[in-house]
């Protein structure tokens, strides 16, 4: 089968594309990077140099020319979120297939804008969380019953921007107004993407806590340093993220799980499973052996071959290039305002 031509915007010299895309665009058979767009034609074709691209790909400065190429099949968006709708409009009006990085939008009314010029086309976002291996343990762990009826989940993390106070390059990842991640519901961001897979709420919504913390002048547009959720009963379920380090040597992001029968633990050092750690692992307690073990995690040819950063994207690849079937579990345009209004919500 011939493979699937892809267009990538936002290939810098480091980054996000390089290190969780590229690795495997450039590592299979069943896609071709066949043009990169970046903010100008110069910049593309250094980045198509940089990273040892195909003399024949394409370099382009605007998101116009590349949705009019007829060789691109998938264009790939890894920009900030403020620049999505730009990016990938014109290719969505082309009725090209879609990918691009979570958010969709830099707010639910901006990423209801986008969606609306979706077509027939394959339109996604990446929460590739939903394909990392150590959510799926998590997930048939609790299907296989050892865990017995689910009663809470509790997830505290640390979010990574150092504390009150920030590097100035950090800057746009405080801003809200561009979509920036540190927003006041920083920790149902990093959660959103595994809930559906774990098991979605009911149509109940939390509401977040007041900040325990002032805003500082890098954040002086909207970014508490803590923020806090809760699901009313009798969902039980509470989401905290805190900006300040964790209590040192204790990990930067505990996750438990409370059963009739025991309780699973997960940690590692960052909040971000959708990336992943060499450290991140499971534990068991079993109630009734008054016992903890380690769970191991499910493993495939991608923990084997590519550095971390791209196995959980490399998943979300494989299933764009996969089966109909396959396909329902990626995150849909659809998927991500549902997350987008239950963000929004946390702020109500």
């Amino acid at each position: 089968m011939a493979p699937i031509r892809v267009g990538l915007i936002g290939l810098s010299k480091t980054g996000w594309a390089p290190i969780a895309h590229l690795p495997y665009l450039k590592a299979t058979d069943k896609f071709e990077i066949v043009a990169v767009q970046n903010s100008s034609v110069e910049s593309a074709r250094d980045a198509i140099k940089l990273h040892s691209l195909s003399e024949s790909t394409k370099a382009y400065g605007s998101s116009e020319d590349l949705a009019n190429d007829p060789n691109v099949d998938l264009v790939v968006c890894s920009t900030r979120v403020d620049r999505h709708k730009a990016c990938i409009v014109p290719s969505l009006k082309a009725g090209k297939d879609v990918y691009v990085e979570w958010p969709l939008g830099k707010s639910l009314a901006d990423a209801e804008e986008i969606s609306s010029f979706k077509k027939q086309g394959l339109a996604i976002v990446g929460l590739q969380g939903r394909e990392a291996p150590i959510i799926a343990t998590v997930k048939d762990f609790i299907s296989s019953g050892k865990l017995g009826d689910v009663i809470s989940s509790t997830w505290t993390g640390y979010g990574g921007m150092g504390g009150d106070v920030a590097q100035e390059e950090y800057a746009y990842f405080a801003d809200k107004s561009v979509g920036g991640l540190c927003s006041p519901s920083t920790a149902d961001m990093r959660w959103t993407g595994f809930r559906k897979p774990i098991a979605a709420p009911s149509s109940n919504l939390p509401r977040r806590m007041a900040p325990s913390f002032p805003t500082n002048i890098l954040r002086r547009t909207m970014t508490p340093s803590s923020s806090m959720a809760r699901w009313p009963p009798p969902s039980l379920c509470s989401s905290q993220c805190t900006e300040d380090p964790p209590f040192k040597g204790t990990p930067a992001l505990d996750w438990r799980i409370l059963g009739s029968k025991g309780e699973l633990r997960v940690t590692a050092s960052g909040v971000f499973l959708q990336i992943g750690y060499p450290d991140q692992k499971i534990e068991f307690f079993d109630a009734s052996a008054d016992q903890v073990t380690e769970v191991s995690v499910q493993t495939d040819k991608w923990d084997e071959t590519l550095p971390q950063p791209a196995g959980n994207v490399a998943r979300v690849y494989e299933l764009i290039a996969g089966d109909a079937e396959g396909k329902k579990s990626l995150c849909s345009f659809e998927d991500a305002i549902e997350r987008h209004r239950f963000l929004e919500s946390l702020e109500g």
